[in-house]
């Protein structure tokens, strides 16, 4: 008896299912090792019943912090997702997930982070999350590299996730 237990249990581990085909047929999405779910245009696979939202939005290069997760249903109901929040993938009608910029996104300045509305920012503006003004700091941006400075007189478009760091300017002339 136990080795036929092992074997269906193998079998679970070794079946794939479509939670999209399931949704479609209406039929429950049975226990399986690897759920292919689809995430916007891309099928991903999720070797977990119960992934997180922040886990999900990975498979598909997304992060929390500027983007959220909507779960689709058979039924055209819809449901935000929250980032720590798990999701069961064999939830009855679950189809698959979309996701939406957020409006309010957020961004990291010396290494906290601050709410801030998608779209082109003045370097004042995110200077102001942390107290500082432009006359008195500097606002470098980490891109793919060590921070660079902000030219304070032109617009930082902001998407979310940003990565910023504030310096003191140093004082006068010598």
């Amino acid at each position: 008896m136990a080795s036929d237990s092992n074997q269906i249990e193998t079998d679970i581990q070794e079946l794939e299912v479509d939670l999209r085909e399931f949704a479609e047929r209406g039929e429950a999405v049975p226990h399986a090792g690897v759920y292919r779910v689809r995430i916007d245009d891309e099928t991903v696979k999720v070797h977990t019943r119960c992934p997180t939202g922040e886990e999900l939005l990975r498979k598909v290069g997304k992060r929390p912090c500027g983007f959220e997760l909507i779960a689709e249903f058979r039924h055209h109901e819809n449901s935000v997702v929250e980032p720590h929040e798990k999701v069961d993938l064999r939830q009855h009608g679950l189809k698959g997930f979309i996701t939406a910029h957020k409006e309010t996104v957020t961004i990291f300045i010396n290494d906290k982070p601050y709410p801030i509305e998608r779209g082109e920012r003045t370097v004042a503006e995110i200077l102001s999350k942390v107290g500082q003004t432009p006359e008195g700091y500097t606002l470098m941006e980490e891109k793919d590299g060590p921070p660079l400075p902000l030219p304070p007189n032109l617009p930082v478009k902001i998407c979310g996730c940003e990565i910023f760091h504030s310096q003191a300017q140093s004082g006068g002339s010598s």
